[in-house]
This record gives C-alpha cells, sequence and structure tokens, in this order.
C-alpha cells in the first residue's frame, strides 16, 4: 500500500532539521544584534513602568484582566505563526516563536492600565478602542517597519478587531468574575 503523506517519523524529522536551522538563525542573525536588545528591552521596561502605575489595591483584578488578555494574544500568535499569517523574522528567544514583547509586555501591560483607568464601560470602550487603534496602526506598524513582523496573508485591521473585541470580552468576563465572588 503506497501512502501519499507523511508519516509522524518523517515529520520528526522535519521538525527537527526545521529546528536546528531557526537554532543557527537565531544564534548567528539575532542573538545580541541592536534588535534583539531592543526585544530584551520591550519585555522588560513596560513591566517597571506597569508596576509604578498599577492601582495596587485592585492587583488581583487587574492582574487576572492582563493574564486573561495574554492567553488568547499568545495562542493567536502561536496559530497565526504556524499557518504562516505572518512571521517574525527577528526573535528574542528562538524556541518561542511569538514576538514575546508584544504578546506577554506591550499588549497586556497597556491594557491592564487601560482597565484600571476606565470606570464605566463608555470610558473602557472608549480607551480600549483608541488603544486599539494605536497598536495596530502605530505599533504593529513601528514592529513591521523595524522587521520584527511581517504580514503575510493578515491584515492590520484583523488585528484591530481582535485587540477591540478581545479588551471587551476579557473585561466582561473578570468583572462578571468578581461579581459573583463579592456576592458570595
Amino acid at each position: 500500500m503506497n501512502k501519499s503523506f507523511p508519516s509522524f517519523d518523517e515529520v520528526q524529522k522535519a521538525r527537527e532539521k526545521f529546528s536546528d536551522l531557526a537554532y543557527q538563525h537565531w544564534v548567528h542573525d539575532d542573538l545580541f544584534t541592536w534588535k534583539w536588545y531592543l526585544l530584551l528591552f520591550l519585555s522588560i521596561f513596560p513591566w517597571i513602568i506597569w508596576w509604578f502605575l498599577v492601582n495596587k489595591k485592585r492587583l488581583p483584578e487587574i492582574v487576572l484582566y492582563g493574564a486573561l488578555i495574554m492567553v488568547p494574544t499568545y495562542v493567536l500568535d502561536n496559530i497565526g505563526t504556524d499557518l504562516m499569517w505572518w512571521e517574525y523574522p527577528d526573535k528574542l528567544f528562538q524556541m518561542i516563536p511569538p514576538l514575546l514583547p508584544a504578546d506577554l509586555t506591550l499588549v497586556p501591560c497597556s491594557m491592564m492600565l487601560i482597565y484600571q483607568w476606565s470606570k464605566s464601560w463608555k470610558s473602557f470602550l472608549i480607551f480600549n478602542f483608541l488603544l486599539s487603534l494605536f497598536s495596530t496602526f502605530i505599533g504593529e506598524t513601528l514592529f513591521i517597519w523595524l522587521n520584527f513582523y511581517e504580514l503575510i496573508t493578515w491584515k492590520l485591521i484583523y488585528s484591530l478587531i481582535f485587540y477591540n473585541l478581545g479588551g471587551i470580552a476579557i473585561r466582561w468576563l473578570v468583572l462578571k468574575i468578581f461579581s459573583i465572588s463579592k456576592s458570595k
């Protein structure tokens, strides 16, 4: 019987070869370059700023919001790179495909501050939309210009929708969780 698809062993051998190629590229083209240091800075510095600005009295609620923002951001980034919707020519860590500073620092830190500063749904919807616009058309465009991020089939408008709806859905979920917690 002649099969027309790769076996698991063939897939594993291809993954092993790809992993070695990716590692060699990272060591020789990314590691300790100015872009690598910028990615490292963008992974740490926003958390320092956030720590000074965050309302410590609401820390559990705000951190829950940020953690719940990180999950779909990181998952979508893995899906997008796997489906070749976009790619990252330069990485902070070779073994982590997504743009770590964006997924686990820039997006959640900025969205947590918007969450914290928005007292009502109306203010949240306005600030969340403005942040979504900024993240999409300034942040992502800057990352494209710096060659940290290359779009293949993805359109920036999709990111705008994701940031906006994601922030809204997760705010609703966190408020619901804390409402249930306070009523018990």
